[in-house]
């Protein structure tokens, strides 16, 4: 159990940057060719204009898949890695927060 403990801890560090990179390439084509949409989702940044309204409003544009509702190409297959990782990312994250108790409990 400690193994994949260890392996659910390596693997966020490249889906974190994996989703980061890809949120970023999400954000630019959202202020460039859907600034309302853009705008509505609280100007999304990494660090200007980062609250926790603003993330939820993201988290639920992506966890719904309203990115396609605007029907392009290159921001569904973005917005859709993005979702994907956010998915992951989290599952991953609450495995290395409980295995831990599991380990101690079980171990």
């Amino acid at each position: 159990m400690k193994f994949l403990w260890t392996i659910s801890i390596l693997s966020l560090f490249p889906i974190t940057f994996w989703y980061f990179i890809s949120l970023k390439e999400m954000s630019s084509l959202l202020e460039s060719k859907y600034p309302d949409t853009w705008e509505t989702l609280g100007k999304i940044g990494f660090v200007r204009n980062n609250s926790l309204t603003n993330s939820n409003k993201l988290i639920m544009f992506l966890l719904k898949r309203e990115y396609q509702e605007l029907n392009d190409a290159n921001l569904d297959k973005t917005a859709s890695l993005c979702r994907a990782l956010l998915i992951v990312g989290t599952i991953l994250a609450a495995l290395a927060f409980i295995m831990p108790i599991l380990i101690g409990k079980y171990g």
